[in-house]
């Protein structure tokens, strides 16, 4: 299965590592938009996580698809809301602190009824490139302040629930599904699929790319890889980060190198 990586042109404010997994905006808060290395196919998750926040600055993470095949080198514009939004043919969403799901109006009145995820119900998501855990969809677990593991990222429903959407953990992805020849666009936040963002989406005469804004507060994000093979520090991270109790246990660590218990503390509240 391929690795899912960013797209080697992006805004001139970013910088890829990590093999082109990690997007990082090295100065201001502006030109850092990246797009997915490969167009989306229907029913594919392109998730990220947010790995890093800076602050003094306002607004977070945008995230959408696009149109516009970043291989012909157009000019970027410093942010994808409004500018690329404005560009046509790109669909943008903006990540706030707080999110409410999608009602969808009743064809038989004007009540409302609760939205019906398209990631259904169960253990498992089926997408198009293939099977994995719902629970990689949701924050791994955190450190608090004080060595305890917090509930944010312990990977049921609940705990993802004392997460922002905005926080260092949290974990947020775009899909679309494809309904009379139209694509409908669908954010995921925290494992829940909010609803559809956008309808009536252009489908079949170009490609969907994905759009990930590392705007404002946000300053570093990682692609989550879901079916792919993640890279060897990552998926060692995961696995340490699923077995620790407290902080302490970090300095308890036969690691070497000091950089990979700085890595590790990174996930702990300050």
């Amino acid at each position: 299965m391929p690795v899912t990586r960013f797209h080697p042109y992006h805004g001139e404010n970013i910088r890829l590592y990590d093999d082109s997994m990690v997007a990082f905006r090295e100065n201001s808060f502006a030109h850092a938009i990246n797009f997915s290395e490969t167009p989306l196919k229907p029913r594919e998750i392109f998730l990220i996580e947010i790995v890093k926040n800076e602050r003094g600055w306002s607004g977070h993470l945008r995230i959408g698809l696009t149109q516009h095949n970043p291989a012909s080198r157009f000019k970027l514009p410093q942010y994808a809301l409004p500018d690329l939004a404005n560009l046509g043919q790109s669909w943008i969403f903006a990540v706030t602190k707080s999110h409410n799901k999608v009602f969808e109006e009743d064809p038989n009145g004007d009540c409302t009824q609760p939205y019906h995820s398209i990631l259904g119900e169960g253990d498992y998501v089926s997408t198009y490139r293939g099977v994995f855990k719902r629970s990689l969809l949701r924050p791994l677990p955190r450190i608090e302040a004080d060595g305890a593991i917090g509930g944010e990222g312990s990977g049921d429903e609940d705990s993802c629930e004392s997460i922002l959407p905005t926080d260092v953990g949290s974990r947020i992805g775009i899909m679309y599904v494809v309904k009379q020849n139209k694509a409908e666009m669908h954010f995921i936040l925290n494992g829940e699929d909010q609803g559809p963002c956008a309808k009536d989406i252009p489908y079949g005469d170009k490609p969907l790319y994905a759009v990930v804004d590392v705007y404002g507060t946000t300053k570093t994000v990682r692609i989550v890889q879901l079916l792919g093979v993640s890279t060897l520090q990552n998926a060692c991270r995961d696995v340490i980060l699923q077995q620790l109790k407290s902080r302490s246990d970090i300095n308890q660590l036969p690691i070497p190198v000091e950089e990979n218990r700085v890595a590790l503390l990174q996930y702990a509240k300050p």
